[in-house]
This record gives C-alpha cells, structure tokens and sequence, in this order.
C-alpha cells in the first residue's frame, strides 16, 4: 500500500511534502550541540567531501548543509528510497539512485556501478555526496566498500558524521531506522577527514575501511552522549555482549529440568520410526565407540541433504591428513544409514545428543574434539555454549540463514549475540546469508558459496539404470524430485494434461520423505491413472501412468534416467531443493516459485536460462510439451546451467582453506 501511494504521482508528492515539512520542524524545535563549533566553516574547508553517515540515522541529514555547499545524496532502488529521493529535493539536493554491491560473491547489481560513476562526475563539478556507510540489506554499522572506493578514485575526503537527538523513535529494522522527535537536545558530530590514497593495495584499502567504521562508530557514539540517549537503543547485534542473558540461562535450566523426560521422548520417536532402538544411548551423550589417537574432528549435521553436502569435504580432509579422524553427528535415521554406507575410512558416525548440559558434557569428554564444524543453520545453544566452555574451536559451515529464521533470531539480541558471537568463522552460502549472519552478532564471516554446488554428481548403481533404462523404453519421463505434501496433485494434473499429446508420458514422482508413499497413493487414487511404487512393482511397465520412487538414495538414478526434472519443494511455500544435482546429471530443470532456500543458484540459473519457473500445473505441462517438441532447448539449456555452475563453484576451496587453518593450529599444539 505504501509503494503505490510513493509511487503514485500525485500522493507520492503530498507525502514527501509532508516528511520535508516534518524533518524542518524537528530541525528547529531541537537545541542542537555541533562538534566542531564551526561546522559550516569546517564543511567548507573540505568541499568537496564525501558525508558519510549510518544508514538508520538519516532523517536529519538533508538539514546541515550550508546554502553555500551543493550536494547529492546516494538512495536505493527499493520504494523507501523512492521517498527519500523526493524527499532530499525538497531541501535542494540531487538524487543518485542505486546500491553499492560490495563484498557480493554472488547476485545482481544494484546500480552499484552506475551510482559510482554518476558520484565521481559529482564530486569533479563540485557537489558534496552523502552516502550511507553501511550498504542495504546491511549489515548495519559495519562500512562497505564502496564509499571508500567513492574516495580512492575521487581523491576527495571522506568525513564521518551522526545526527542524535535526546527524543527519538528506534526501530527493530536491520539498520535501527530512528525517527528524531522534536522538543528535545540534539547533537550533530563530525569527525577528522579521512583521505584513501589512490595507490593503496587491498590490505591498505581494508586499514582504510576499518579506520572509517572505527570512527563511524566514535561520532555516533559520541553524539548520542552529548543528548544523553543510550547508545544501545541504536546498537546493531553484533554490539551486543556475548554473556549468556536471561533467555539463555532460562534455556539450560529448563533442558535441565526435563533430562527425565528423555526416555518418553525416545520411546515416543521411536514409535514413530525416527530412531534406532540399539542406539538409544548415543542420544544420551554415552558413545558407542572408541574414541580413535590423535586429532579427531566433530561434523555436526542435521539430515541427508547437509550430509550429502559435507561427505566430499571430509573425505578431502581425511586424504590429505593421516592423522585427522572425524565424528559425525546427525539427528535422524536416514541420514545414519547414509553415513554408514558412504562414510570414509577413518569418520566414524553417532546420533547427536539430545540438547542437555549433561549429555552433550559426556558427549565432549569422550571425543575430546579439537574442532567442532556445524552445518548450514544447526544452533543448538547447548552444543554451542558447552563446546564454547572446553574452548573447542566452532565454525559454521555452508551457513544458511532463511529469511523467516532471521526475523525470529533479530526480534531477540540476547539470544542471538552469545551464540552468532562464540563461532569463530562463519562461511556463509551466499552475501545475503552473510549479511544475516553478521547482523546476528557472528564476528568473522566469509562469502565461501553453497558447498552442494562443489559436490560430485550423485552416484547410481549402472546395474539398476540398465534395467530401468529398458523398461522405460523410449518414453518420454519426467522426474518429480523431492516433492512435498500438496506438489504430487499438482504433478498428476500436469501429467494428464501432457499425455493429451503424449499418451505414453510417464512421470516418476520422488517424495522427499519416502515414508509418505500411503499417503500420496491415497491422494492420487481418485485421478484415474496407472500408480506403481517401486518398492512393490520395482519397475514401471508400459500401462503405468505414475511410478512412485519410494526409496533411499536413488535421486541419482532417475536424474539419469530421464532429459527433464521438476524440482519439488518449490510449488508450496517450504524455500525448493537444491536443483544441482540434476544438472550435474545433464538433467533440464524446471521449478516453482517458491526457492528462497536456493534463490542464489536459480538467480544464475535463470538469469543465463539454466532453467524454467513454472507457477501452476498447467504452466508445467505447457513447458513439457514445448520441450518434447522442440529437443534443442535441452541443448541451451544444459549450456545456460554449466555456465551457472562454472560461476557459482569454489565453496569446496575455501571451506578447506579456512579449515586447515585450525589444522596447522592444533597439529602444533593437539588438545
């Protein structure tokens, strides 16, 4: 709603005269302090310069320049920024649209380079720029690079400055957007100039960056010491202490408390399948088996699709050091019968304990970790604080963190900052995922990619593909993969539309969750087709309509099988799986709309038409035919999806760079 009235011509206008009018009265009906005394003066003893203030503390900034100064101010794209464009013209500024992209490994330009270019032609004719430190979607109050690129190129100072006002209005946004009320003290502080010699190497331009977001940090503190409002109502998470507050301490008391409940719930998950009955204990923390000599790794992942992705890291780690063994923990049972049929010499698997002090104490004092690794969004507080406490080294790796999970973890600072804080690295799968993860309090974070990208194609038995080959007999196929509840109907009404011009089309659907064959069976029953289940008929014949591949680890073989793959997870909203490994497996792709889960992969993956997003089931059959139709498509599309690969990999590289640093670390001083 507010976009449209933004955006709209007339309404749009009205409003921004409106926030011009109010930015003015609060201006005015504040007593402001300046530091230096002199700030006019001082501005035009280095005009041209380069403003640089935090992103969520703007609002009064359009108010201190001097009528003798011109000035242009950076905004975004986004409709907020829409507003503020209007906005500053009403006060005699010009507008530069577009977003700085630094420290992007992947995804699109914002106008990063445009807005570079237009601000260097600025400050040559003389404008000043203003320009937020702190690049959207943030972090916030950590400085970018691309206002010191702004200043190396330019030659031009760059000054750093911060408006406070005693009365004000924070919010809980990613940049603590603060609204000055009037009626009160206000203070505005600007610091000592700082120059960026065009010659400085990298090194030299990161001293650069860490000096300005140092001084970012003194000028807002400073100015909201002056006005005498706490500084920690604008603080971003990553400010917060690390101590275990309240929440947490609340947390370990209470898993404290129902260790007795254990058992039941033992006993209750195994009723429901999702445990081992001889295993009980090593949910306990009490190991079953021997810790082996020397150097020993815990790998903590959550399933299948984490232990898919991390099974060629440590086998690399294990090849290349004799004297390294690994433990890997899990929490469900298909992902213990992977890792006993994949895992390498020397790795040894358990189930992880159930998060109490006491379990995950014993847990620790038989492995004696030297390294403790968790995969993509695992936080136990537990495992972390407990770990934390025998001083094991934690690093997150292909850290992923959803939109929704961010939004829970940033609505609570004390929970976030002790347990973000205690990883010493972070390798995150994407900008976005590191943003999220530095906003959460994680100190050392690094853009190393999806390691599910890095990881070979999925091996299949050839004996199976030989027989399945056969019995397929030329038929045109489509591979449903990981479907979830909702997707299979969804499926079959495409798959009766197809077979209008295709009648012997076959679709093998599978499920994510192999346990769910009942259940899709009985959804499917009224749709008058042909249903086989591979674990009852083992092969589709020439009358079978759907066949439901409603086994373990057999994704590979029917990638193989077949030109064409919808990937599931993606027409409901649960985020996509991963669409790599059918490309990896020459497997032409298509995808719902919904796939925040992998939005990095299918941003290049769309962008060089690697894949087709279908929103419906009559879109997925449209896109079928067309592809039956037209066999060349396949061909562009598979080189549109390797040229998306070639881009996206090298998360592998880094992930075991990083690592290895801890193991040069305790080969020199083991535990």
């Amino acid at each position: 709603m507010l976009k449209k009235i933004i955006n709209h011509p007339i309404w749009g206008e009205r409003l921004a005269d409106q926030a011009a009018k109010y930015i003015r009265f609060a201006r005015r009906h504040n007593q402001f302090i300046l530091e230096p005394e002199n700030m006019d003066e001082y501005y035009r003893a280095h005009d041209p310069f380069i403003l640089s203030v935090w992103h969520g503390q703007f609002l009064l900034i359009p108010t201190i320049r001097p009528d003798d100064i011109s000035g242009t101010i950076v905004v975004g794209r986004h409709g907020d920024a829409e507003l503020a464009a209007k906005v500053v013209k009403r006060f005699g500024v010009r507008a530069i649209r577009g977003s700085g992209a630094a420290g992007r490994r992947f995804g699109r330009d914002r106008g990063g380079a445009q807005v570079l270019r237009e601000a260097l032609k600025a400050l040559k004719t003389g404008d000043c720029i203003v320009s937020t430190a702190d690049v959207p979607p943030g972090p916030a109050q950590k400085v970018g690079e691309g206002i010191i690129t702004m200043a190396r190129l330019s030659g031009r100072p760059i000054i750093p400055a911060a408006i406070a006002t005693k009365r004000a209005i924070t919010f809980k946004s990613w940049s603590r957007l603060t609204i000055n009320l009037p009626f009160s003290k206000g203070a505005l502080v600007a610091g000592e100039p700082i120059h960026v010699p065009r010659e400085l190497d990298e090194q030299g331009l990161e001293q650069c960056r860490r000096q300005l977001e140092a001084a970012m940090g003194q000028v807002t503190r400073r100015a909201h010491d002056i006005v005498g409002r706490s500084f920690r109502k604008i603080a971003p998470l990553w400010d917060y202490p690390l101590k275990p507050g309240l929440g947490l301490k609340s947390y370990q008391s209470l898993t404290g408390l129902a260790r007795p409940l254990a058992p039941y719930i033992f006993k209750y998950r195994l009723s429901k399948g999702k445990e081992i009955e001889e295993r009980e204990q090593e949910r306990y923390g009490q190991a079953s088996i021997a810790r082996p000599e020397g150097l020993v790794w815990w790998f903590h992942a959550a399933s299948v699709g984490e232990t898919n992705a991390i099974l060629p890291l440590m086998e690399t780690l294990l090849s290349r050091h004799p004297n390294l063994s690994i433990v890997l923990t899990t929490g469900t049972v298909t992902s213990a019968k992977l890792a006993e049929n994949r895992l390498p010499d020397r790795a040894v698997h358990q189930f992880v304990p159930l998060d109490n002090k006491s379990f995950i104490t014993k847990f620790l004092q038989h492995w004696r970790p030297d390294l403790a690794a968790f995969v993509e969004s695992e936080i136990w507080p537990n495992l972390i604080l407990n770990a934390c406490e025998q001083n094991i080294p934690l690093v997150l790796i292909n850290g992923r963190m959803s939109k929704r999970s961010f939004k829970r973890w940033f609505k609570k600072p004390r929970l976030a900052r002790p347990l973000f804080g205690r990883f010493s690295n972070v390798l995150a799968q994407s900008q976005v995922d590191a943003n999220r993860f530095v906003a959460l309090g994680a100190e050392t974070v690094i853009n190393s990619g999806n390691l599910k990208i890095d990881a070979p194609a999925l091996k299949y038995n050839k004996e199976d593909f030989q027989r399945l080959k056969e019995a397929l007999a030329n038929r045109p196929v489509l591979v449903a993969a990981s479907t979830h509840k909702g997707e299979e109907q969804i499926i079959a009404k495409a798959h009766k539309l197809i077979a209008l011009d295709y009648p012997d089309f076959l679709t093998i659907i599978v499920p994510r969750h192999a346990d769910r064959r009942d259940q899709i069976m009985s959804e499917l029953e009224g749709e008058n087709l042909s249903l086989e289940l591979r674990t009852a008929a083992r092969l589709p014949n020439r009358q079978t309509n759907i066949y439901i591949a409603d086994t373990m680890g057999e994704i590979g073989l029917f990638y193989a099988v077949t030109k064409m793959a919808f990937i599931g997870g993606s027409f409901i909203p649960h985020g996509g799986q991963n669409p790599i490994e059918a490309i990896k497996l020459d497997t032409t792709i298509l995808s719902g709309p919904h796939i925040a889960n992998f939005s990095t992969s299918y941003h290049e993956l769309f962008s060089r038409r690697g894949a087709l997003k279908v929103t419906s089931a009559e879109e997925l059959a449209a896109k079928i035919i067309d592809l039956l139709k037209n066999p060349s498509q396949h061909e562009d599309m598979k080189r549109g999806a390797q040229d998306s690969l070639d881009y996206l990999t090298g998360a592998m590289d880094i992930t075991l760079q990083t690592l290895e640093t801890y193991l040069e670390t305790t080969e020199e001083d083991p535990r």
